[in-house]
């Protein structure tokens, strides 16, 4: 399972939703989930490329 963060981008700044990998602090594009919330996360509709691009291969990636 994946969750969703709000966090920095880190190619743009300004806030994005990331992927984080399940049971990890780690999103697929490789930043660490801080621990303190961010503000104004309700106002952003913008997604990390990196980590949208990541989780797309995952659930297209075939299955054994």
């Amino acid at each position: 399972m994946h969750e969703m963060w709000v966090g920095v981008d880190a190619v743009g700044g300004g806030l994005v939703w990331h992927v984080l990998v399940a049971d990890t602090a780690t999103t697929l594009c490789g930043q660490r989930r801080q621990r303190e919330g961010v503000v104004g996360h309700d106002s952003t509709d913008r997604h990390c490329l990196e980590c949208m691009t990541a989780f797309q291969d995952i659930f297209q990636a075939p299955r054994a």
